[in-house]
């Protein structure tokens, strides 16, 4: 009834580890015991489903219903509670009835790129990589996975964007270095991006000369060019590929790029174990969120490290890109692989990529 107080029972909360039931303890403390080992975590969820659920890390097979539905709590220094990533550093293992399920997955996405007789290759990982770690999360930080099998993948979104900014930064190079037209690199990158959101190619020159050229820069010019390359590069004609390559903000582009998904052989080769924990330790927390930089970043401010999950090293993924609805040039669809192996390889994908973080190589 309206205005009726419910008994604590439908209220109450599940903490402890074995069947401790009830409101956590008012008296203020980290997660330790009274000899230093580490108190069990507490979860938040309904007592009826505790019940049920009498240890959530080892009932549950899926590691993304762990991370989103059944986080671990523990007490900080403050007593307040947080979300515990630590507690879960038994449960990354992926399960082999999760490795089953997605192997049938896996087998039914490369019947889909068969059909749509897409270019797919292979990539492992030469560091770490953790896409969606600013993802809305419990645990401040966050990482992409399959909702129903707890598997990593990358969006196609996020291929699409890294390969355009890799050309991009591509074609500033070559107006900085080797044109009158622009003489800063990131203003001449903002008018190339503006440019070709625009579909307005007449404003890029129609040749450039070049000489001594970088290596990174000569392999992209490869894939739109004949070898040898020539003394003066036709710039204008360039853009006006990657124009019908990504679109503008009016209309579609030629080539579709699917989400990468974890090779199904590596991820039954390494036996389900390709998470990593891996750690950021700030040291400047009070100036950063100061209003006003009232805070100076000064070295008395005690570290908080975050800890964040990351695929290690090491692990096969397989890219595919696809011609639109929209495409008259199947050419585009290899030019648009061939400039995605070379971002994967010299920007990375995800967060952190400026810390070498989502680098790839060809297997």
């Amino acid at each position: 009834m309206y205005g009726q107080r419910k008994s604590g029972r439908e209220h109450r909360h599940s903490y402890g580890n074995e069947g401790n039931r009830g409101y956590p303890p008012k008296k203020k403390g980290d997660s330790k015991g009274k000899h230093g080992e580490r108190k069990p975590p507490m979860y938040l969820i309904p007592g009826e489903t505790r019940k049920l659920l009498p240890n959530p890390l080892r009932s549950i097979e899926n590691l993304s219903l762990k991370l989103e539905k059944y986080a671990p709590f523990a007490l900080d220094k403050k007593g307040s509670r947080k979300a515990s990533l630590k507690d879960l550093h038994n449960s990354l293992k992926l399960e082999n009835n999760i490795l089953k399920l997605y192997g049938k997955f896996f087998g039914l996405y490369t019947v889909m790129l068969k059909d749509l007789n897409a270019t797919s290759f292979t990539m492992k990982t030469t560091s770490r990589l953790v896409v969606g770690l600013g993802d809305e999360s419990v645990y401040e930080v966050s990482i992409r996975l399959m909702r129903n099998y707890s598997v990593p993948y990358i969006p196609g979104t996020a291929l699409k964007g890294v390969t355009k900014a890799y050309t991009i930064e591509m074609l500033a190079e070559l107006l900085t270095e080797h044109s009158d037209l622009c003489n800063d690199f990131f203003e001449c990158a903002g008018n190339v991006q503006e440019w070709l959101n625009g579909g307005a190619v007449g404003n890029f020159p129609e040749k450039v000369g070049v000489e001594n050229i970088s290596k990174q820069l000569e392999e992209f010019l490869r894939i739109f060019l004949r070898e040898p390359i020539p003394e003066e590069i036709p710039v204008r004609k360039m853009a006006e590929t990657a124009v019908m390559m990504f679109g503008t903000t009016e209309k579609e582009g030629s080539v579709v790029f699917f989400d990468a998904l974890l090779l199904q052989e590596a991820l039954e080769g390494l036996g389900g174990e390709i998470f990593e924990f891996d750690i950021m330790n700030p040291h400047y927390g009070q100036y950063y969120q100061g209003e006003g930089n009232s805070n100076p970043p000064g070295d008395w401010y005690d570290p908080v490290p975050v800890l964040f999950l990351t695929v290690k090293e090491g692990v096969e993924f397989i890219f595919a890109v696809g011609r639109s609805k929209a495409c008259k040039n199947p050419q585009l669809v290899d030019k648009a692989a061939r400039i995605l192996k070379l971002a994967l390889k010299e920007h990375g994908v995800g967060a952190k990529t400026s810390l070498g973080y989502g680098r790839f190589v060809e297997v």
